[in-house]
C-alpha cells in the first residue's frame, strides 16, 4: 500500500475538541487556513482551484486517544443511544482520516483561505479535492438515523462581560464576526450527553478558541456565555487547567 502524506497543516481557531463544531456547516464563520508545502509545487498543482465554491479536506485525527478498535459509538445526537462505527463520523477509526467539505473563500498563493472548517489548529492534511455538485450532490439520498436525531439547538445570551470581552478580542486580534462564530459553536450544546456531571444545570464550562477561554453556562434550553478569560493553559491529554485569577 503506497504511504500517506501530509500536504500541509491547517490552521485554525480550534485548540482542543471540545468546542470544534462537529460538522463545518454548523459553524460557517470558522475560518482557516491551509499553506501547502514546497515538495508539492503549489504555485502548479493548485491551478483551477480557485475557482471551485467548496473543497473536500481529507485529514488526519492526530490527537486520537483510542487505543483499540470498537464497533458501536455514541454520536452526541443521540443522546446516548449506539450505532454501528461505520454508521458515523466519529473519529475513532480503524484508519484515522476525517472528510470536511469547507468553503473555498480564495487561494493566495501556496495558500488556501477556508470557511466552515471543523478541524482543530495543527489538523494535518493529506489532500484538498474539489467539491463538484454535478457529481458529488445526491439529491435523492437518505440521511439514515441522523433525519430523526437533529442537532441539539440553544438559544445563545451573551452577559454584559462577556460582550465587552468578545469586543476586546476582536480589537486584539484583528477579527470580525465572533460574535456570531461563538454563538454557532454554542448553539449546538457541546455537552457530552452521556456525562451527567457535564450536564449539570448551571455548571460554568469552558472551551479554548484563539486564544482565550470561553467560559459559559446552560440553563434549560439558554446558554448564557459568561466571559471569555485569557491565560488559561492546556496539558498535552487536552484537558483544561482553570485561567490564572484575575485573567
Amino acid at each position: 500500500m503506497p504511504s500517506v502524506r501530509v500536504i500541509g497543516v491547517l490552521r485554525s481557531p480550534f485548540r482542543e475538541k471540545f468546542g470544534t463544531p462537529r460538522q463545518g456547516n454548523l459553524a460557517p464563520g470558522a475560518f482557516a487556513t491551509l499553506k501547502v508545502v514546497d515538495e508539492y509545487t503549489p504555485e502548479q498543482s493548485l491551478q483551477g482551484l480557485e475557482g471551485f465554491s467548496h473543497v473536500w479536506l481529507l485529514s488526519s485525527f492526530h490527537l486520537n486517544t483510542n487505543k483499540k478498535f470498537l464497533p458501536k459509538v455514541h454520536p452526541p445526537r443521540l443522546k446516548g443511544r449506539t450505532v454501528g462505527l461505520f454508521a458515523s463520523r466519529s473519529p475513532h477509526r480503524p484508519s484515522p482520516v476525517g472528510l470536511t467539505l469547507a468553503r473555498l473563500v480564495k487561494v493566495e498563493g501556496d495558500t488556501l483561505h477556508l470557511a466552515g472548517v471543523d478541524l482543530i489548529d495543527g489538523t494535518p492534511i493529506l489532500d484538498v479535492k474539489p467539491y463538484i455538485p454535478d457529481s458529488d450532490a445526491a439529491p435523492a439520498a437518505s440521511a439514515g438515523w441522523t433525519a430523526e436525531a437533529p442537532f441539539p439547538a440553544l438559544k445563545v445570551a451573551f452577559s454584559v462581560q462577556a460582550k465587552a470581552d468578545v469586543a476586546a478580542a476582536e480589537a486584539r486580534l484583528g477579527l470580525e464576526g465572533l460574535t456570531g462564530l461563538l454563538g454557532d459553536i454554542l448553539r449546538h450544546d457541546l455537552r457530552n450527553p452521556r456525562d451527567r456531571a457535564q450536564t449539570k444545570d448551571g455548571l460554568e464550562l469552558g472551551f479554548f478558541l484563539h486564544d482565550f477561554e470561553a467560559r459559559f453556562v446552560v440553563r434549560g434550553g439558554t446558554v448564557t456565555l459568561v466571559r471569555l478569560a485569557t491565560g488559561g493553559q492546556m496539558h498535552k491529554k487536552e484537558r483544561r487547567t482553570p485561567p490564572a485569577k484575575g485573567g
